[in-house]
């Protein structure tokens, strides 16, 4: 089935005046989409105007895919010849934190849609280029046996590479046991086909910034290709050489990705929402602008802490801190059990100020702090404020560790070169505030925190990231949704997916935040205690991706997750659906997960009030932004 496509939400922003310049940033190309929704349907390749192959006589053998054209791979349109490759991947063995990966037949090209230059949203010379590599199960052809059609088992697994990465070899999915994989062995060992691409970034900073004759102008090409249609692409493809390998297209199609592959995997579920399943979708960087914005939050407030003649924690200082926070707040609410891990740390309200030095019960120097430094935590605990004390982004929640350093990161410069168009823009004369500012003697490039965060949404986040909460078409479809997301990650902070989370139960309860109504199809799951993807001391979800299936294929949401790990090796727990934590039941060890069960509330209306954040577009103003996740002014005075 040939569909042509283009991107709305593209083609609704081309109006703003600030990028009117830019012609035809509506990038449009042609697909021959192989399953549309859910795996079934008519498959052809994703070439443009390239029509279904042609019946061979026989199912090709994994080199023939990247040899005879009859197969719709070698010589189709868009398929850059010296790029493509075919080959079988040898079994692997069985390691000690593995089990083994039989062979496979891996199949590496370069692709194009077509476009290119200006009119496209690329530079004038640069031309769309999307790296996908495909995992096949072994067909009968090439000796597989035991399955579907050799050791495919008729199902599909989508997936994309972390961040910012340009490579295909450095997947993010969740796998067996307690890590995510970083490859495409997860798939093949379930026997699914694999895909994933580098999603056309060759660049850096991706080439978001235009060069030559467009300088200082935004590549919505490039945007496009990394924040979804890339992956896409390497979804259909994975259709279209299933098809012709196995002669028959998949009847489940999965996402499986942590991460930026997690963002991707979003972008997919907002553009592409019926032609998938189901979706696993671990801490997911959408958001993209804000958080790596905020990644250096604690670096620009403890540089006013310099300028004001304080001195800078020590890193023992920092895990002090963190310490007491959490063994003060590991018992609150419904979480009884002492063991290292808060439940909840949007609820935690410890204040560094007990560590300052000769109060009762601070540490002993030189790990205790000084009154400034004490105040300078809080803030970084409490997070971004504009100068009329409204919040902006989330904080650092209390047990995540950051840097003793005035040094603004590099993600956080990447982003601000991107909003101010300028590769050459120096991310350290961003401030905290206007009086740290002055207080640097207002440096010509200098700017305030919270006007970089207005600068940021209205110029760049809505082609960068993945935000929108419109998934209706995953929704109609009957996708099945798992969101993951750790507490205790320092990479992107998981309010971020309680915001989202709230923000779509509210679009589709119609101005209300109807979670029980929006847990029928999509659950997220926090993992308190967990790191960014895995790690941490608490425990990682046990195989997240064979609960989706379940879900999917027999109709048995996941009341509950399985975890194992973090601190203690040998510690279980269980997972609960948001607004849900673990409750022990008061009987047996507190290291066994079924002495468990799931219950207590994260839905506190202290801690959404707590969370209501400026308009998106007008952080610099005054007006909070409470209808979006469901909650009134009313309901947060008083």
């Amino acid at each position: 089935m040939k569909q042509l496509w283009s991107d709305g939400r593209i083609g609704k922003q081309r109006k703003n005046a600030a990028l009117r310049n830019t012609s035809r940033m509506v990038m449009v190309g042609t697909l021959a989409l192989a399953g549309c929704g859910g795996g079934s349907g008519d498959s052809g390749s994703p070439s443009g105007g390239t029509t279904t192959p042609p019946v061979a006589a026989a199912l090709p053998t994994c080199a023939q895919l990247g040899t005879d054209a009859s197969f719709g791979l070698a010589g189709a349109d868009g398929v850059i010849a010296s790029t493509l490759s075919a080959a079988i991947v040898p079994e692997a063995a069985a390691t000690a934190s593995n089990p083994a990966t039989p062979a496979f037949c891996q199949i590496d090209f370069t692709y194009t849609s077509g476009l290119f230059g200006a009119d496209d949203g690329y530079d004038q010379a640069q031309a769309q280029l999307i790296k996908i590599r495909l995992s096949l199960p072994l067909s009968a052809a090439d000796g597989g046996s035991g399955a579907l059609q050799g050791n495919w088992v008729g199902k599909q697994m989508v997936s994309a590479s972390p961040g910012s990465s340009n490579s295909l070899t450095r997947w993010a999915n969740y796998a067996e046991g307690t890590t995510h994989d970083t490859g495409p062995v997860y798939a093949i060992r379930l026997g699914y086909v694999g895909s994933s691409t580098d999603t056309g970034q060759t660049n850096t900073p991706f080439g978001v910034i235009q060069t030559g004759g467009l300088a200082n102008t935004l590549s919505l090409g490039t945007i496009a290709d990394w924040a979804y249609r890339g992956t896409h692409y390497g979804k259909v493809w994975a259709g279209t050489l299933s098809k012709a390998y196995y002669g028959t297209a998949p009847t489940r199609v999965y996402y499986n990705g942590c991460s930026g592959g997690g963002n991707e995997g979003m972008g997919q579920l907002q553009q592409f929402g019926d032609e998938y399943d189901g979706a696993l979708i671990g801490a997911p960087a959408y958001y993209w602008q804000q958080f790596r914005l905020a990644d250096s939050w604690p670096q620009i407030v403890l540089k006013k802490l310099v300028q004001q003649g304080g001195v800078l924690p020590t890193t023992a200082q920092l895990a002090a801190a963190n310490t007491a926070a959490t063994n003060t707040c590991d018992v609150q609410g419904s979480d009884t059990v002492a063991d290292g891990i808060v439940a909840d740390p949007r609820a935690c309200t410890f204040s560094a100020a007990a560590n300052v030095c000769g109060v009762a019960g601070a540490p002993d120097a030189p790990n205790c702090l000084s009154v400034a430094q004490a105040a300078a935590i809080d803030r970084i605990w409490d997070g971004p404020r504009n100068h009329f004390g409204k919040r902006i982004w989330f904080p650092y929640d209390r047990g995540v560790s950051f840097q003793a350093s005035t040094t603004v990161s590099g993600s956080t410069s990447q982003v601000m070169q991107w909003n101010h168009k300028d590769t050459a823009f120096d991310g350290n004369n961003l401030f905290a505030d206007a009086e740290s500012l002055a207080l640097a003697g207002n440096p010509a490039a200098g700017i305030t925190y919270e006007n970089e965060a207005t600068l940021g949404s209205n110029t760049t986040a809505d082609y960068t990231d993945n935000q929108s909460v419109a998934l209706d078409k995953a929704q109609a479809h009957g996708v099945k949704i798992i969101q993951l997301h750790g507490t205790q990650d320092g990479a992107i902070r998981w309010r971020h997916d309680v915001d989202y989370y709230r923000r779509a139960a509210t679009y589709f309860g119609k101005g209300q935040a109807n979670i029980d109504g929006l847990r029928s199809w999509y659950r997220l799951f926090p993992m308190p205690g967990v790191g960014h993807c895995s790690g941490g001391t608490g425990p990682s979800p046990v195989d997240p991706f064979l609960a989706l299936v379940k879900w999917v294929e027999q109709s048995t949401p996941p009341d509950s997750l399985p975890a194992q790990g973090g601190a203690v090796a040998t510690r279980t727990r269980l997972l609960c659906p948001y607004p849900q934590t673990a409750v022990y039941k008061g009987n047996g060890s507190t290291d066994d997960a079924a002495n468990y069960t799931c219950g207590g509330n994260l839905e506190t209306q202290s801690v959404l009030c707590d969370s209501v954040r400026t308009k998106y577009k007008h952080e610099n103003e005054d007006a909070l932004d409470y209808d979006s996740i469901g909650v009134s002014a009313s309901s947060c005075t008083g």
